[in-house]
């Protein structure tokens, strides 16, 4: 870059050398904020690797739902707090002035003509507790606290699920272009030396054409797989609460089936876990708790009286007409207490009230019954699904032995000149789509594997 002359003379006086720099002090950051415009931005497009673990976890953490959720755990605390702070009194500072012209009714009855005014000063300290109520609003509000902790633990294991389940299936993904790859490669080479002998007069142009046209295809496959990695990336992106933009990878580059369940285990002793350990039915149980405390307090706070109490200790001074409000002022108090009974709405004899909350009580007890039975489906469902996905990993490997032991011996032969070229293209096209059907069955199992853990409450 030049260097800038000096905008001034060396003589220039003080004041003038200031003045001439004022245009290059602003000129030097708006220089450097164009320089850093001009700069291009350097951003990350290259594949970010990803293992379960770190899935898991930030499904926990990032999720939208959990934040929520998370939020209403602090909204329920916040609201048993201020329910417990009911019982206890307030303060009222204040300060009054008051005035009166003309007519006023005397203690004894007669109207009389008076002006005067006064000042008060001083502080109140009131109750009013409906010990009954609030009592019974606080036993409540503590159940309420309990199921939305509850409820959170149910949104963290969800998101985590959902997490395994798109880490799965962008390994499967992965995996499955993994081998559509390989068998491009395989079906290239074929189709490079076929060409070569049909070029020799040795083999059928026809045969060379369909060789072409199948490692076309294989190639079309590897695209389309592709996109469905980058799609299963980006659901896991924004599942975590990601950049889309940033390409997830898994770091396991093998599947292979877990053994997080013992699927030998009774189904009945795995019902019995799930519904002593599933955050749902605690969710449930508290909020049926809550229910129960609101309709005995229906029929029962009434009956407990409402204490009233106040103190107000202070001054007061004035007098007749415009004497001075501080006029003989001095120390001023009131005391006062008592109980109270309400009678009709909201206290003695509220009928409504108590059937709505009887009412409220029976429909969360068969919100609590329709969720164990949800949860026992579940079960059942998961169970079901782990025992057939085992079967289905154990033909799916079988059928991939057979596939890899006709592509070996196919290869074999066309060693020794005795098979053809589309023969062993088929044994390699069947090996490749029995291992992407087995990846896909180990991916699936590994999910439900996840998924019957979570059923059971682990």
């Amino acid at each position: 870059m030049p260097r800038l002359s000096p905008p001034f003379p060396r003589q220039a006086p003080v004041g003038s050398r200031r003045r001439a720099w004022r245009p290059v002090v602003v000129l030097i950051p708006w220089l450097a904020l164009s320089f850093a415009q001009a700069q291009p931005v350097s951003t990350h497009t290259g594949p970010t690797s990803i293992d379960l673990p770190t899935a898991m976890r930030l499904a926990g953490a990032n999720n939208l739902e959990v934040q929520i959720a998370r939020e209403k755990v602090a909204e329920a605390s916040a609201a048993s707090d201020a329910t417990r702070a009911k019982f206890f009194p307030w303060f009222s500072p204040s300060i009054v002035v008051r005035r009166h012209e003309e007519n006023i009714q005397a203690v004894n009855g007669p109207i009389i003509d008076a002006e005067k005014q006064s000042l008060g000063a001083g502080i109140a300290i009131n109750a009013q507790v409906d010990l009954g109520e609030t009592y019974y609003q606080s036993l409540a509000a503590k159940q309420r606290v309990r199921a939305q902790q509850a409820a959170l633990s149910t949104r963290q294991r969800d998101m985590t699920q959902q997490a395994v389940a798109a880490y799965f299936d962008l390994a499967r993904a992965r995996a499955a272009v993994a081998a559509a790859e390989d068998s491009a490669r395989i079906t290239g080479r074929h189709a490079q030396q076929i060409a070569a002998t049909a070029e020799a007069g040795l083999t059928f142009r026809g045969d060379a054409a369909r060789v072409r046209a199948a490692h076309e295809r294989a190639q079309l496959t590897v695209v389309r797989l592709q996109a469905e990695q980058r799609l299963a990336a980006a659901r896991l992106a924004e599942l975590l609460h990601l950049d889309p933009t940033v390409e997830l990878v898994p770091s396991d580059t093998e599947l292979t089936p877990l053994s997080l369940v013992n699927t030998h285990e009774e189904l009945g002793t795995l019902l019995a876990k799930a519904l002593a350990g599933r955050p749902e039915l605690t969710e449930a149980q508290a909020r049926l708790a809550a229910a129960k405390t609101e309709r005995r307090g229906a029929d029962v706070a009434p009956l407990v009286p409402t204490l009233g109490a106040q103190a107000y200790v202070g001054g007061l001074g004035g007098g007749v007409g415009s004497t001075s409000l501080t006029n003989s002022f001095d120390q001023s108090s009131d005391y006062s207490i008592g109980l109270s009974w309400r009678v009709g709405p909201g206290g003695l004899f509220d009928r409504p009230r108590q059937r709505e909350a009887a009412a409220r009580a029976r429909r969360v007890e068969f919100e609590v019954e329709r969720t164990r039975e949800a949860i026992r489906t579940q079960v059942v469902e998961q169970y079901a699904r782990v025992r057939s996905l085992e079967s289905q990993i154990r033909l799916a490997r079988t059928t991939l032995e057979a596939a890899d032991e006709t592509a070996r011996l196919s290869r074999e032969r066309r060693e020794t000149g005795v098979s053809i070229a589309l023969e062993d293209l088929q044994a390699e096209e069947e090996l490749s789509t029995a291992r992407r059907e087995y990846l896909a069955t180990i991916a699936e199992y590994n999910v439900a594997q996840y998924a019957l853990r979570l059923a059971i409450g682990d």
